[in-house]
């Protein structure tokens, strides 16, 4: 007989990204919780010293979530950056900045997690978000999509709208005016 708790067999990375997992889950479920080891170790079906095998607190574990959420991130805007593919570079900055506001202003504890953690690095040195930004934006830019500014300067002040936006959507204020107005900055900033 085979029940939930039967062992797994499954790589320390692999077991790693499954309680990273579960926590991001979690996190965004905006669940009331009062144990979250337990509730992550419940989530990812593991018991719960397996949670201390990977992590020495939950305060580890929330840089691993927020290194985890701003990986997908960097990864994606560096996918644009290095595409040899068309992009509609428009379509495409009014999806990323609409998916980033809607992820960051949705209740729940993933927000907190990601973006007012108290720790800045990870194992391997900071998460440039702002820089895959960059990279993405530099190629709106070669590509003729936005007008020549400095990209770096761009994604700063791109990041720090979007995180405002979702900010005072999370605070009650309307959704679509926010996002209508991120769209109407990034036209009349970035348009050539």
């Amino acid at each position: 007989m085979v029940t939930s708790r039967s062992r797994r067999r499954l790589s320390p990375e692999a077991r790693r990204a499954e309680l990273i997992d579960a926590a991001v889950r979690l996190l965004r479920s905006g669940q009331e919780v009062t144990n979250w080891v337990q509730a992550v170790t419940a989530e990812a079906d593991a018991a719960k010293g397996t949670f201390y095998v990977y992590f020495s607190s939950w305060e580890e574990m929330l840089v691993a979530v927020r290194d985890h959420v701003l990986r997908g991130y960097v990864d994606r805007f560096r996918r644009l950056a290095e595409s040899t593919e068309p992009i509609d570079w428009w379509a495409t900055l009014d999806a990323e900045c609409a998916a980033a506001i809607e992820d960051i202003s949705r209740p729940g504890g993933l927000h907190a997690a990601v973006f007012h953690s108290t720790s800045e690095l990870t194992d391997e040195g900071p998460i440039d978000t702002i820089a895959a930004i960059a990279e993405a934006l530099r190629r709106g830019m070669d590509d003729g999509a936005f007008r020549q500014v400095d990209p770096h300067i761009a994604a700063t002040i791109l990041f720090t709208v979007v995180h405002g936006a979702a900010d005072a959507i999370a605070a009650g204020e309307q959704r679509e005016r926010w996002l209508e107005a991120v769209r109407d900055l990034t036209r009349q900033w970035l348009a050539r």
